[in-house]
């Protein structure tokens, strides 16, 4: 792909709803306009355990509260046509955000973040363990076996580090946090105001 070609920016992590709800319309976008795209990774909810921590200890003493969040969340995501589970805890994405670099490189980017989405959202998987990682990787084509290496080599962890600098310096707040050129859009949004942001950045619509 031409490097000439407009980079939409997005701040991201496959454990946060409002970036997976997202994910059909970034496809759109892809498939519809001449652009790059480029995830940037975002440290949400960094200090997390690698077992997990329960959604009721992250957002709220109230488990009823807790309950109408995730009644909520279920139906947004049924209303946009995605399966939804019934995920109790939030894990450390950290591992997965640097295998999302290594999969990128290999062509598999999408495809991996998308089998994340599933793990997660969906299956209520631990995606911080190596082996439910081993799993995503080897269900999109990747070899289990070089899951460990990576990690365990940090090849991915300056890239990371430096997204999550970025964020800091740019003062993102809210995820997913879309950008282009100098135009900022913040969350979850209609697919006509992407639209407006591609039309106002002079990204074209693809032929055809």
């Amino acid at each position: 792909m031409p490097s000439s070609l407009p980079t939409l920016e997005i701040f991201t992590d496959c454990t946060c709803p409002w970036c997976y709800f997202m994910s059909r319309r970034i496809a759109r976008l892809k498939n519809e306009y001449n652009i790059q795209i480029r995830r940037r990774m975002f440290p949400f909810r960094s200090d997390t355990p690698q077992d997990g921590l329960s959604l009721a200890a992250c957002f709220s003493d109230d488990p009823l509260v807790v309950k109408e969040r995730m009644r909520s969340l279920k139906e947004t995501a049924e209303a946009m046509g995605l399966p939804f589970g019934s995920p109790e805890m939030i894990y450390n994405s950290r591992s997965a955000q640097e295998l999302g670099l290594w999969a990128e490189s290999k062509g598999k980017g999408d495809a991996f973040l998308q089998a994340l989405y599933v793990a997660y959202f969906v299956d209520s998987r631990n995606i911080a363990k190596i082996s439910v990682l081993s799993d995503v990787a080897v269900s999109v084509g990747l070899p289990a076996e070089e899951v460990e290496k990576i990690l365990k080599a940090g090849a991915y962890r300056e890239p990371v580090d430096r997204d999550w600098a970025m964020a800091e310096e740019m003062k993102i707040l809210v995820l997913p946090t879309f950008m282009l050129n100098r135009d900022r859009l913040v969350g979850a949004q209609p697919y006509h105001k992407l639209q407006r942001l591609m039309e106002k950045s002079g990204a074209v619509t693809k032929i055809g």
